[in-house]
């Protein structure tokens, strides 16, 4: 009878092993890659936004707005409408802007909340 409570604790053992094995393989082939890519653009979100603080949020606006619109204008949209896209690129660059002020906002006061204990 012991025998078979020793085999029968170490199939349970193998396959929770092998399930916990198959677990992180899907979370490191799967989720992981996602996550990085993730973390990556929020981290140029704020940087984008910490730099427009910086440089000031009008003329940072009008210059990524003007480096967006000469990407547009080299991939081949039309020279005739380069008022309305660049007025479209400008609307993106400070909605962009005002984004990573609230994700910097956010996670700010999530820190203090973790730390701190603040507005409980």
């Amino acid at each position: 009878m012991n025998l078979l409570f020793r085999l029968l604790r170490f199939l349970t053992i193998t396959i929770f092993n092998l399930l916990l094995s198959l677990i992180a393989l899907v979370f490191t082939l799967a989720v992981l890659p996602i996550l990085i890519w993730v973390v990556r653009m929020l981290r140029g979100l704020v940087f984008l936004s910490f730099t427009a603080t910086v440089n000031g949020p009008g003329e940072y606006t009008n210059q990524l707005a003007s480096e967006w619109t000469r990407g547009f204008i080299e991939r081949g949209f039309d020279r005739n409408r380069i008022d309305e896209i660049y007025s479209l690129c400008r609307f993106a660059a400070g909605s962009v802007i005002v984004l990573g002020w609230v994700v910097s906002i956010l996670f700010t006061v999530t820190v203090l909340r973790v730390v701190f204990g603040f507005f409980i």
